[in-house]
């Protein structure tokens, strides 16, 4: 009885259909379970830097403050790299250091860097099914967002799932 039940879940998880959403990256919108969290592309800043090939923006719900984003391509080296950076309490606006890091994506032959092609431009890039930002969770995890950010049982993750569309 129980491996005929077992083989029956097999099936039926097998043959959902995987969420597949043709997404342009800047407007690409992931969450982790639950939605309290959201990470959102946008369209790079007119002042971005030449090798920045993405801009994002996290949010979890419970926190006040900004996590702005961006990925680059080092000079010399083509591995994709992100930096998180969190409102300070400046008046300037200025952003502190909160997160760095090789920055990976979920892609047809599993976790690869995230896409990058100079070729087609960012406004065309088509959104990767999952983006994972290792060890940001831990640094959400030992910093003085920790009660606001895990309050109610609520987990923050390193990986954020294509939900959504933006148009």
């Amino acid at each position: 009885m129980l491996k005929r039940l077992s083989a029956v879940l097999v099936v039926a998880f097998s043959a959902a259909p995987a969420l597949a959403i043709e997404c342009p990256i800047t407007h690409a919108i992931y969450e982790q379970p639950g939605g309290d969290v959201s990470l959102r592309f946008t369209a790079l800043p007119e002042d971005a830097a030449v090798n920045q090939i993405a801009a994002f923006s996290i949010a979890i719900d419970g926190v006040t403050a900004k996590f702005d984003g961006a990925i680059y391509l080092p000079n010399g080296f083509g591995q994709p790299n992100g930096v998180v950076g969190l409102d300070c309490t400046g008046a300037d606006g200025e952003q502190c250091g909160f997160w760095e890091g090789v920055v990976y994506a979920l892609g047809g032959d599993g976790i690869e860097e995230y896409p990058h092609d100079a070729e087609i431009g960012l406004a065309a890039q088509m959104a990767p099914r999952q983006v994972l930002l290792p060890q940001f969770a831990v640094n959400v995890w030992y910093s003085l967002l920790r009660q606001d950010a895990f309050a109610d049982e609520r987990n923050v993750l390193d990986t954020f799932t294509l939900t959504a569309c933006a148009k």
